[in-house]
């Protein structure tokens, strides 16, 4: 690691150093791990430091109470910090506080979004009594000003250790405490008539955290095979900062997340009971898959005598099950989802991003190459490789939106190209549109003799009663009419 690395790690590790609350050399790496992190952190860092002095040791402190199992004041503290102390004594004796933790004890993530909303709230509480108060409003003028000043000497004594120096840096952190005292006393009384404000901040600021945890696990359930919360322990932790903290800004975000948590429930029934009945009982093979072993093989499993026996032939392919036979009607390889996002169907964006992550799931669960084509006038194209996708993609998903006329052309002519290529080859479309378009005649027979030709198929849904039924009909195997995305879900037969 070079020489600014380092400074810059240490200026880091520096952020959180003088905690009120009984926070290990653990926990302040832990917290100051995580503001490199989190841009919501980061903001809420520079806007504290202009408006409370020490903010930054505040906002440690919050975390720490948050996250530690048994949070405990320190006996002893820099007199500087006593404001600090002084405001989480206040909220631990909260009648309320224990039971807010129950969300956030040992959950960093929890924890520090909890401490995004409940900060911003304590800086709008300081900054609220300023208008009333000019005492405190001059304590919190002074202690800034004194704080200002004792950096600026402790810099100048860094690179100048002279006597007149070290006295001058004496002086200022002497300044410094004494206006931290005198803040301390305005701020005690402000906390002694605010309990109710303060309780109410801290319950909402913890429902606020949960409901982005919540959605972001029902987002991230479509990203993977498992549910959210062992889904989202593989996304790493600055991927989850900026999908809870968008969460916490968008609402079309949010609704997207019940959506995608809806349409994916939706598709594994559908899929598990595809999978239940394309097993034809007749036929019997040998294998080790596990949801088609014949019940007398599960019945070896839990007798001693012969588990021993089953444990070899299971490990070696050699156990009974069931014979898959037949073809589903759509093949497994590759889907292609062409989306439209003309200007009429902005009324359902978030519900149709949320079953596009739906389809998108059961493309990663089978390995299969996903492409979304979305379209209006022109189409543009994501493809992802057996279904992976990242928060990025997520974020990117739920903030575009093409608007504007309808072109079934350029997607058509989109998935023709990519079915010409190797990695789609075999692949199915599924066309989404609830408007109407023509094409040329020519195209619509190329579209054809491809078809034939690479054996593809195309599972069109039209939305609404203006969908243009003709012209679909003749580019498609099967056409499915639905009010809505949730009238769509045979789609999840795929």
């Amino acid at each position: 690691m070079d020489l600014m690395n380092i400074k810059n790690l240490n200026r880091r590790e520096r952020v959180y150093n003088n905690p009120t609350v009984n926070a290990d050399s653990f926990d302040k790496r832990q917290f100051n791990s995580l503001l490199s992190k989190s841009k919501g952190l980061q903001e809420l860092k520079s806007k504290g430091d202009m408006v409370f002095p020490l903010y930054s040791q505040l906002m440690g402190d919050i975390w720490s109470t948050f996250y530690k199992h048994q949070p405990q004041l320190l006996e002893e503290i820099p007199e500087e910090l006593t404001s600090n102390q002084a405001y989480i004594q206040t909220i631990m004796k909260n009648e309320e506080f224990e039971e807010c933790r129950k969300n956030t004890k040992f959950d960093e993530v929890s924890s520090a979004l909890s401490t995004i909303s409940f900060g911003n709230k304590v800086l709008e509480w300081i900054q609220n009594p300023q208008l009333e108060d000019k005492n405190f409003n001059q304590a919190i003028h002074q202690a800034l000003k004194a704080q200002q000043q004792q950096k600026q000497i402790e810099q100048q004594s860094e690179r100048n250790q002279s006597d007149q120096q070290k006295k001058e840096q004496e002086n200022a952190e002497q300044q410094l405490r004494q206006s931290m005292q005198q803040l301390t006393e305005k701020l005690q009384e402000k906390l002694n008539g605010s309990g109710h404000q303060l309780q109410s901040m801290l319950k909402s600021s913890v429902a606020e955290a949960k409901d982005s945890k919540d959605k972001m696990e029902k987002l991230i359930s479509g990203m993977g095979q498992g549910d959210g919360k062992s889904e989202m322990e593989r996304v790493p932790l600055k991927e989850r900062f900026e999908l809870a903290e968008m969460l916490q800004k968008s609402p079309n975000m949010k609704e997207i997340a019940d959506w995608a948590d809806r349409f994916t429930k939706i598709a594994r029934a559908k899929q598990k009971h595809l999978h239940r009945d394309s097993i034809e009982r007749s036929g019997v093979t040998i294998g080790n898959e596990v949801d088609r072993l014949l019940p007398i093989e599960l019945s070896n499993l839990v007798m001693p005598q012969a588990k021993v026996d089953f444990i070899r032939r299971f490990a070696e392919g050699q156990t009974m099950m069931f014979d898959k036979k037949g073809k589903d009607k759509l093949g497994k390889g590759p889907i292609i989802l062409c989306l439209d996002q003309s200007g009429s169907m902005r009324k359902l964006d978030t519900q149709s991003k949320g079953f596009a992550l739906a389809l998108m799931s059961i493309a990663k669960k089978q390995k299969r190459d996903f492409a979304l084509i979305t379209f209006s006038i022109g189409a543009t194209t994501q493809i992802f490789h057996k279904g992976n996708n990242t928060t990025k993609d997520l974020i990117q998903l739920a903030e575009s939106f093409l608007g504007g006329g309808t072109n079934f052309y350029a997607p058509l002519r989109q998935s023709l190209l990519l079915i010409k290529e190797s990695q789609f080859k075999k692949a199915d479309i599924v066309f989404v549109t609830d408007g109407q378009a023509n094409l040329p005649d020519e195209f619509i027979e190329e579209f054809r003799r491809t078809k034939d030709k690479k054996k593809f198929e195309c599972l069109s849904v039209l939305i609404g009663r203006e969908a243009d039924v003709q012209t679909v009909q003749k580019f498609s195997n099967r056409v499915i009419n639905a009010n809505d995305f949730l009238a769509a879900d045979e789609v999840f037969s795929i």
